[in-house]
């Protein structure tokens, strides 16, 4: 490997993570030494400060009340939080859809496994947003009592018909839990769009891994996850009836949310539509590339702007993804191979066999690393 990696795997993690970022992250460590929350010293009191701040940011970011903002170890925590909160509750049918993350699948065949609910899948249709509800209504049920889907494919970078999604869910009242790992920070999400929104905080949010969020409309009813202290009614049995404590048993990792409510400043500083558009652009470079090249097969269906995020798929022949990644890498360019934690996407996009190489990019992406990128995809190609 010649110079330095050039990362495009931004829809795994973000990285390099803003100054602003960093900075939190220190401070959390060397300022705010306190349990946030569990003690009324000075130290405590501070750190609990910061949370909060970071709360009443996500708050506004998303549209929501602070005190249904929950921070969560990763966008899987919160899924696993909200799904099982809402189904233990509910009961009846599930239903998901085919494009997910396994950080929703595999929350719903557990619910299904112990007998809590059954499940459901409707497919998805890429360009196809009428085909898609169609396909949606279809799996409906008269006992559908809570729907999950992803914002946007981690394969693909499909997005979905969320809203139109949610407003039959809530003529139906039926509870939409939201999957938004890959669009928030990048495109418009908030508590109109679900009745929950589940986020990772370190992809495009700019925080670090470890952190994520569940956020909440008000008046929902969810059982708990995990139970424990929570700094205040001690002497209680139950865990509080009020969120957010009700969500958040246990020291919360300060290290981790400081650094979101940075992320989420720079975020809203730049501005999403201009974070968007630069995405895209680079993205789209790449993508009009890879159509340009023989003995490459790109998954996507297309790549208009609105109906995608800054993810492109593609195969080269029958090569296994993963060793297509590796030789990438042996050229500094950081490409995820392989079926990308999406478990049953592929039987979709005829992938199964080998997987693929997803092209992933951030804020700081330049044209020259995109086709240089194209140059080496270009060779491989070519090599066989």
């Amino acid at each position: 490997m010649n110079g330095r990696a050039v990362y495009f795997d931004q829809a795994a993690t973000s990285y390099p993570k803003p100054p602003a970022v960093i900075q939190a992250v220190n401070q959390a460590l060397i300022q705010f030494g306190g349990n946030p929350g569990h003690g009324g010293h000075r130290m405590a009191m501070r750190a609990a400060q910061q949370v909060f701040r970071t709360r009443e940011e996500a708050a506004r970011f998303f549209g929501a009340e602070p005190e249904n903002v929950v921070f969560t170890a990763s966008c899987t925590h919160a899924l696993n939080m909200a799904l099982k909160g809402i189904m233990e509750v509910r009961g009846g049918h599930l239903l998901a859809s085919m494009y997910d993350h396994n950080a929703s699948l595999r929350p719903t065949a557990a619910l299904a496994l112990k007998g809590v609910c059954s499940v459901g899948f409707f497919p998805v249709y890429e360009g196809e947003p009428q085909r898609t509800l169609a396909a949606f209504r279809e799996m409906l049920r008269p006992d559908t009592r809570c729907v999950v889907c992803t914002h946007a494919s981690n394969v693909t970078g499909a997005v979905l018909p969320i809203r139109e999604i949610y407003e039959i869910c809530k003529r139906a009242g039926i509870v939409f839990i939201l999957d938004a790992a890959q669009t928030a920070g990048v495109l418009p999400v908030t508590l109109k769009d679900a009745d929950i929104i589940c986020t990772a905080g370190h992809k495009s949010l700019l925080g670090i891994q470890g952190s994520g969020m569940m956020i909440l409309r008000p008046g929902l009813k969810l059982s708990t996850l995990m139970e424990g202290g929570t700094g205040i009614r001690s002497l209680e049995r139950d865990m509080p009836e009020d969120s957010p404590e009700r969500f958040e048993a246990g020291t919360l990792g300060l290290p981790g949310i400081m650094p979101l409510g940075a992320g989420i400043r720079e975020v809203s500083r730049m501005g999403l539509q201009r974070i968007y558009t630069g995405e895209m652009t680079m993205a789209s470079r790449f993508y009009r590339g890879l159509q340009h090249i023989p003995g490459v097969r790109i998954v996507n269906r297309g790549f208009k702007m609105g109906e995608y995020v800054p993810v492109v798929s593609f195969c080269i022949g029958e090569k296994d993804s993963g060793i297509v990644s590796e030789q990438l890498s042996a050229w500094g360019y950081m490409l995820r191979g392989g079926y990308h934690c999406a478990g049953m996407i592929h039987d979709l996009l005829g992938t199964r066999s080998t997987g693929t190489v997803r092209f992933s990019c951030g804020r700081g992406a330049t044209p020259e690393q995109v086709d240089g990128l194209l140059k080496v995809v270009k060779k491989i190609a070519a090599d066989g």
